[in-house]
């Protein structure tokens, strides 16, 4: 598994590579509150939508259920860090239902690919769990399955797989990249 930080020379992801893109990013790349909105933004504009290789990024199952369960946290983090600024609960619910619409348009237009596990990534779920979290074991053992990469602005993440890296040797590529790059 190699380790690229896509915001330290960074020239773009590999020719038909295959990639499971985190919650986080969804989050980033949805909601202009969420602090890591611009770096995730750049990436997309950059590399994926203005990207003449192939590339198939994919999604579970899980990551959609993180992402519409945990839809305002986003703007919940930009409040605490912005206390001056209200929001009314019209405003909040525009937020999530915006998320929602965006993810739709990714499947939609097959930016985003679902992709889900069998019984040999559900084994793999249940021996990372408690090393990774639940959810991020149903991600990394989906990775590990299909050999492919990962991408995840979640550096405890990040740290928890390297730390367990013989657990899932089939990820290709991590990537990443660090807090500095956030918003605020």
């Amino acid at each position: 598994m190699r380790k690229i930080d896509f915001n330290e020379n960074f020239s773009g992801f590999e020719d038909g590579e295959d990639i499971l893109v985190d919650t986080g990013i969804i989050f980033a790349l949805a909601n202009t509150y969420d602090a890591w909105h611009n770096t995730v933004t750049n990436l997309f504009d950059k590399h994926v939508f203005n990207n003449s290789n192939a590339l198939f990024l994919y999604v579970n199952p899980t990551i959609i259920n993180e992402v519409t369960h945990l839809s305002e946290k986003p703007l919940e983090k930009y409040l605490e860090k912005h206390p001056n600024e209200v929001f009314t609960q019209e405003d909040i619910n525009n937020v999530r239902d915006s998320i929602a619409d965006k993810l739709k348009d990714l499947i939609e237009n097959e930016i985003l690919l679902v992709l889900d596990g069998n019984n040999e990534s559900v084994l793999k779920q249940i021996e990372l769990y408690k090393d990774l979290g639940s959810a991020d074991a149903v991600n990394l053992s989906i990775a590990n399955l299909y050999g492919i990469s990962f991408l995840t602005v979640d550096n405890t993440l990040v740290r928890n797989v390297l730390a367990n890296h013989e657990k899932v040797k089939n990820v290709r590529n991590l990537y990443y990249t660090t807090r500095k790059h956030r918003t605020y």
